[in-house]
């Protein structure tokens, strides 16, 4: 292990790890006109965000001070720090995309992140940099990013023993198989690697930065719930349009009165009382007679004759 200091306070850091970012520090990647992508992932709590900013602080300082612009959780933040910043040749900056796929529930979501990363890792070949995507797994990750454009890949474990934080790091053609091997069989991490070593729970920046550092966070995923939720409410209240049109269409086309059509509706298994069924009619019938009069299309329903008889 060897002892690095960056803004004034001292950690510990594996010797090979130091070896490999003491080639990419000031300046190398803009004379060489390169950038680098590593991918950090490891279970909640396993302390994968604190291993990356030890990393990326002893590459780039800068990326702790200040309003901490480069320490991104959204894609757009990310797209935003890779436009403004630029290595030069006396300095290497990093950007990181922490909580990459925090709260990515569905497949579309999952979807459009991985999109707007690749936009991103495409956009940062002009601009020399280095970029840690920070992801509760490897394998949420699209081919582009995971496969062929990251240089190495740094899976975080809390080691079962001794309890202690612990990094496996694999190099570009191990990540690979562990991708396309992990991909069929479930996520799991099937080659071995002799890089590996312990990191402990201190900060660059020390405990102003961490204060910080974890009230953006904090706040940003606060802000990222609400936006989730916002998007789901509009969700479900064009669902419910949808319905209640669909309540004025069986009642207005088939000329029913309230109670006919409840009736009607329970044959389906849609339990609306008749006065629900008034009040949703009352409801969107301005809706409905407005696009009318504007020249939407009429929606044509087309109802078996069978199915109303007797009603």
């Amino acid at each position: 292990m060897a002892l690095v200091e960056v803004c004034g306070v001292s950690y510990h850091m594996n010797t090979k790890l130091k070896s490999k970012w003491d080639k990419l520090k000031d300046g190398t990647l803009a004379k060489v006109d390169e950038d680098r992508v590593y991918i950090t992932d490891g279970r909640e709590g396993c302390g994968k965000s604190l291993f990356t900013i030890q990393q990326a602080a002893y590459i780039d300082p800068t990326v702790i001070e200040g309003n901490l612009d480069r320490i991104c959780f959204t894609p757009e933040a990310v797209l935003k720090a890779i436009r403004e910043t630029k290595s030069t040749k006396e300095h290497t900056k990093v950007i990181i995309f922490d909580e990459a796929f925090r709260g990515m529930s569905s497949k579309s979501a999952l979807s459009t992140v991985n999109k707007q990363l690749v936009q991103a890792m495409m956009e940062m070949r002009q601009q020399n940099l280095v970029l840690f995507i920070v992801s509760p797994s490897f394998f949420l990750l699209e081919m582009y990013a995971a496969v062929l454009r990251s240089e190495a890949l740094f899976h975080i474990k809390k080691d079962r023993k001794s309890k202690k934080r612990v990094f496996q790091a694999f190099n570009y053609k191990k990540k690979a198989a562990i991708y396309q091997i992990g991909i069929k069989r479930g996520w799991s991490y099937p080659k071995s690697t002799n890089h590996r070593g312990n990191f402990y729970n201190k900060y660059p920046g020390g405990d102003e930065f961490e204060k910080k550092y974890r009230k953006k966070k904090f706040d940003s995923l606060k802000e990222m719930d609400v936006i989730k939720k916002n998007e789901e409410n509009k969700k479900i209240a064009k669902f419910r349009e949808y319905y209640h049109k669909l309540v004025y269409l069986v009642l207005k086309e088939l000329n029913l009165s309230v109670r006919k059509t409840s009736k009607l509706l329970k044959e389906y298994d849609i339990n609306l009382s008749p006065s629900t069924v008034g009040i949703i009619f009352k409801e969107i019938k301005p809706i409905m007679e407005g696009t009318a009069k504007e020249g939407g299309d009429k929606i044509e329903v087309i109802t078996p004759v069978k199915s109303v008889n007797g009603v």
